[in-house]
């Protein structure tokens, strides 16, 4: 039989670098699909909920992965991280006439930017977290993308993701879409540290990395909370008339005039 690889576990002391190492090497062991056939639907629509529950079924199935099931998985298994920053990097190459798309998950730890993932290139999957902008990262990728004699036409950034694994809000998969054909090597840079400081920033507004849950737009608990507030000053201005509508109910005057008495 094929050894069915071990999901990572962490004592609470183990560093974030270890624990990342740990995460790709399991990456890793579940080797790249080269089958042609995919054994995991993955639609980048689902909450993340629904993805985290197609994460743990991979993680009993042990089956081949390509590079988007990495990085959902490279999520599920970074959740408990709660002081690592996670977002997808998506790339659009050129080569021999024909255009690839590859995907990772970048890192951000104390500063330092890196990546999860798997590929049939050992240089285009995992990254340490040493790098330290998220242009030196890109850069990287780009140069090992050189080296496979592929040109980089278009970078994908999202934004972070929540680290709650129940949360409903979708993954920010192309928050920043960065055409080469278009931006000088300047701007590419300007552009890419611009997405790192607009990430900082959201994270900034909230408590720590959880906080995309809160500040995405499409996040379904948010509007429910902002419509609150107006329905029940609502209801309040529809409970004095249609208490005047029924002055013979004695049991409900008291009531209702002491709610007037509190507004």
């Amino acid at each position: 039989q094929i050894p069915i690889p071990s999901v990572p576990a962490f004592q609470p002391s183990t560093p974030i670098p270890e624990r990342l190492e740990a995460v790709q090497r399991y990456i890793r062991e579940l080797q790249y699909n080269h089958t042609g056939t995919q054994f995991f639907e993955i639609k980048k629509s689902r909450p993340l909920t629904g993805l985290m529950d197609l994460a743990k079924e991979m993680t009993k199935e042990a089956l081949p992965i390509k590079c988007l099931e990495a990085v959902i998985l490279g999520i599920y298994l970074t959740n408990n991280m709660t002081t690592l920053d996670r977002f997808p990097i998506s790339f659009k190459t050129h080569f021999s006439g024909n255009y690839f798309r590859h995907i990772v998950l970048g890192v951000n730890f104390g500063g330092r930017y890196g990546a999860l993932g798997i590929s049939r290139r050992e240089e285009l999957m995992y990254k340490a977290p040493v790098f330290r902008t998220l242009s030196e990262l890109i850069f990287d990728f780009e140069e090992a993308y050189r080296r496979c004699w592929h040109t980089l036409k278009k970078v994908k950034l999202g934004h972070c993701v929540s680290h709650d694994p129940h949360s409903v809000e979708q993954i920010e998969w192309k928050h920043s879409i960065l055409d080469l054909d278009k931006l000088t090597r300047e701007d590419f840079r300007k552009e890419l540290e611009r997405h790192a400081r607009d990430m900082r920033l959201k994270i900034g507004k909230g408590t720590g990395p959880p906080s995309p849950t809160k500040d995405r737009k499409k996040d379904v608990s948010s509007p429910q909370r902002g419509q609150a507030s107006p329905h029940r000053r609502n209801s309040r201005g529809d409970r004095r008339p249609s208490g005047e509508k029924k002055p013979a109910d004695s049991k409900a005057m008291p009531d209702l005039n002491g709610y007037q008495i509190r507004v």
